[in-house]
């Protein structure tokens, strides 16, 4: 039989919520509970690259709203996929292992890029950002576009100075 779990009221500074606190909880549990509890999007891996770029978005948002380590993005992660993306992940994450590289956030983005993004879809959004003019749009709108499209024209932004020009 298993133990039970002792639990504590968690302390109501002004709040009605009537929670209780699992005392016996690793700090991972309490993290992922955080987590989960701002509701971050989920994955299937059958969207369209435009929705899974979007839920990266959502995702780093999120992991920078709370100064999260990318240790800690990487652990949450897996929480958030589901069916054909998960899937991926667990694969991905093993053959990974098996090389003898270690799976951290920017190896799973670059994971993630070619797997999501297709090589045409890659091609063409470089391909709009090497073409980006102002043209019709209006200042805001064509800033908001530049850092967009540059994750897909990563060689354009070495340095911050290659940015600016």
């Amino acid at each position: 039989m298993r133990p039970r779990r002792a639990t504590v009221r968690a302390p109501e500074q002004d709040s009605t919520s009537n929670d209780l606190m699992d005392v016996t909880a690793t700090p991972m549990e309490t993290l992922l509970k955080r987590f989960q509890s701002f509701r971050p999007p989920t994955l299937k891996g059958t969207e369209y690259s435009v929705d899974c770029e979007s839920w990266l978005d959502d995702i780093e948002l999120l992991f920078d709203s709370f100064d999260y380590t990318d240790e800690r993005g990487v652990k949450l992660i897996g929480h958030q996929l589901q069916e054909v993306a998960k899937n991926w992940l667990i694969t991905t994450k093993r053959a990974l292992e098996q090389r003898g590289t270690e799976f951290t956030w920017k190896v799973f983005k670059t994971e993630f890029y070619q797997r999501f993004f297709p090589v045409s879809y890659r091609k063409e959004k470089g391909a709009e950002f090497s073409n980006l003019r102002q043209g019709q749009l209006n200042i805001e709108e064509y800033v908001a576009k530049f850092p967009t499209l540059l994750r897909f024209a990563p060689h354009v932004a070495e340095n911050d100075e290659t940015v600016a020009d």
